[in-house]
């Protein structure tokens, strides 16, 4: 009797975990991955070294966006589903893991036929994820000043820099029934030349064009060097007027739009080979837009890493006057700054631009010394009493920035003027110069006149509050 009750509850039991497995079959076939997933996780409690429960749970979580339950149980599903590997090729990139989804898709490409069509996909994908391993060896630090998540269609509308930059406008451009893009045209400060992007035979290209006396010059490609049989686009000049940054989604990206910066050189009438500008800028998605303000040392970029279909987040931050890179051994640590899942927060951006510049200085305590008398120097912005002082601080330091972008722009054109041999060419740039060196000399006598008026304001509240 006790037997046969054994018997009867085994077969019971077995009758439904088959009915379970059923169900999750059913569930799996019609694509609801929720159902589908809370099954196999009942049934791997039961058999949890079981292939094809680990394989269709992994499959599920991946559907389902859990990109590492869907890691950890594709490599319990041993050998026995080749496909796991491209999986795990597609989900170790994602996961800022590139060594592993370098391994992942060649062991993928081992089962194919050397003819299989899918082959120079593959290919691809490896060589993007060899590029992104040597990217996250250098990832660069940087302090983050605000992000917000924006609609893609206006994300323009969120980029609050000064009109001194130039402007950037930006209408969409439809490809075809299905698919849309954004057409970016940035014109300079003096509103004489425009580089923008547009489509030729659904590929996008960067153009450029300059003021003539009474219409605009014909539109040329911006370079070969530039322009690739890939997509180019969002581009934007430093005020510098030689330093380009754009977006290209070729062979030298990470996956989607890259950024990408590169110089003119008036040597050779050409730009230098573009360079990605690596992460935590770029990343396996679409990461485009930069602009760099170097006077109030700001910069803004738009992504769409870990957003909905249709939105983007802008990140401020404050760029380094030269790259800073993470420093650490731990892996997890170092994707998270790639990710920028991890940064130095400086402060949320307030539309009073003095208060980001007032807290920057304070976070980075990076001042130099500021003599009030013989007895006094200050070496951070919070020292100063006298708010007239503080403020006056304030604006030498916009002050001293829009000093070093003005020597940066008169070296340029001297450099220029050394390589020209056409007069013509070299009487233009003459008077160039000339009104260079004076708004430079200008910039120096506001900057000692500014000097002497914060001195004054702190000496005269130290001696009003003694």
């Amino acid at each position: 009797m006790k037997f046969r009750l054994i018997v009867s509850f085994l077969v019971f039991t077995l009758t439904l975990f088959a009915q379970k497995a059923a169900d999750g079959e059913i569930y799996f076939n019609n694509k609801q991955y929720a159902k589908a997933r809370a099954v196999y996780e009942v049934l791997l409690k039961q058999k949890p070294n079981d292939a094809l429960y680990n394989y269709r749970y992994a499959l599920c979580s991946y559907e389902l966006k859990d990109e590492e339950k869907a890691i950890e149980h594709f490599k319990m599903t041993g050998n026995k589903f080749p496909l796991r590997d491209l999986y795990l090729g597609e989900l170790y990139y994602n996961t800022y893991r590139f060594d592993e989804s370098v391994m992942a898709y060649q062991t993928y490409i081992a089962t194919l036929k050397p003819d299989d069509s899918k082959l120079p996909e593959y290919q691809k994908k490896i060589k993007q994820a060899e590029n992104a391993a040597k990217l996250i060896t250098k990832v660069e630090d940087i302090a983050i000043v605000d992000s917000i998540v924006v609609n893609k269609t206006d994300f323009l509308h969120f980029y609050k820099f000064s009109s001194e930059l130039g402007s950037l406008t930006q209408e969409p451009l439809k490809l075809n029934s299905r698919k849309t893009v954004d057409k970016i045209k940035y014109t300079t400060q003096r509103q004489d030349r425009i580089y923008y992007s547009d489509s030729i035979k659904g590929q996008m290209n960067i153009f450029t064009s300059y003021k003539l006396l009474d219409k605009w010059s014909d539109a040329v490609s911006v370079s070969n060097v530039i322009n690739t049989p890939a997509n180019e686009n969002y581009p934007f000049l430093l005020l510098d007027g030689i330093t380009l940054y754009f977006a290209s989604d070729g062979e030298n990206s990470i996956g989607g739009y890259d950024l990408f910066i590169t110089r003119y050189t008036p040597a050779t009438d050409s730009f230098l080979t573009p360079e990605n500008i690596g992460m935590p800028f770029n990343s396996p998605f679409n990461d485009y837009m930069m602009v760099i303000d170097e006077q109030h040392k700001l910069g803004w970029f738009a992504t769409d890493r870990y957003q909905p279909a249709g939105k983007v987040i802008i990140y401020t931050f404050v760029p380094n006057d030269a790259k800073i890179i993470v420093r650490t051994e731990d892996k997890d640590q170092l994707r998270q700054y790639a990710k920028l899942k991890a940064y130095r927060k400086l402060s949320v951006l307030h539309s009073d631009s003095s208060t980001v510049f007032e807290e920057q200085m304070q976070e980075s305590e990076k001042l130099k010394q500021f003599v009030i008398n013989d007895s006094i120097a200050y070496s951070n912005v919070s020292q100063f009493k006298s708010e007239e002082a503080k403020k006056g601080w304030i604006e030498l330091h916009k002050l001293s920035a829009e000093l070093k972008t003005k020597k940066t722009q008169l070296e340029n054109l001297r450099l220029q003027f050394s390589e020209v041999t056409k007069e013509k060419d070299r009487q233009n740039l003459t008077n160039s110069i000339v009104e260079a060196e004076k708004n430079y000399l200008n910039l120096e006598n506001q900057i000692q006149t500014k000097t002497i008026q914060i001195r004054n304001a702190e000496i005269q509240y130290l001696q009003k509050h003694k």
